[in-house]
């Protein structure tokens, strides 16, 4: 159980800086910034209060998900590239 919570911490916070990164710059980053805390908590429920079977394939999919984001931000800073820009 108590891997199943730092899992689930370590998403939440990945979702939470997520939807910082893409309000940063615009007239939403000061709405997201002030939200964050209820949209952990949000987050967080949806996870927990989800049946067991559905939780497995939410962490699933947000453990690829956020993975393969992370790995696509890497790579485009590194080479300089990333969708034309």
């Amino acid at each position: 159980m108590d891997n199943d919570i730092l899992t689930l911490a370590a998403l939440v916070a990945a979702y939470v800086g997520v939807s910082k990164s893409v309000a940063a710059g615009t007239r939403a980053e000061t709405l997201v910034n002030r939200i964050a805390p209820i949209s952990s908590l949000l987050i967080a429920a949806a996870f927990v209060l989800a049946p067991e079977t559905l939780q497995a394939k939410m962490t699933l999919i947000s453990t690829i998900g956020l993975a393969a984001a992370g790995a696509y931000s890497l790579t485009k800073n590194k080479t300089g590239g990333g969708g034309g820009q």
